[in-house]
């Protein structure tokens, strides 16, 4: 996050992103930090282009049990004082 907030500082950006270092795919890091879902070892999926995912699998109710993006934001944050766009 620090190399990222680094770069768009001395591109002289206005607004700033932290760059999700954290993620391998979209689908896959929120679900799971969700409860509710799986997902198999080996059961990629073509999403667009050449790239593949592991699509998660329901198995019964869904919920987040805590917060997703805050930490990462608020890291991302106190490394600026311009803006960092927040997550969803």
């Amino acid at each position: 996050i620090s190399f990222c907030i680094g770069i768009q500082e001395a591109l002289g950006l206005d607004i700033l992103v932290h760059g999700e270092p954290e993620r391998t795919d979209m689908v896959e890091f929120f679900a799971q930090q969700m409860e509710g879902m799986l997902f198999t070892q080996q059961g990629w999926v073509q999403s667009f282009g050449s790239r593949c995912v592991r699509p998660p699998i329901f198995w019964t109710d869904i919920h987040r049990p805590n917060a997703m993006t805050t930490r990462e934001y608020e890291v991302a944050q106190a490394l600026t004082t311009k803006p960092v766009k927040g997550m969803v």
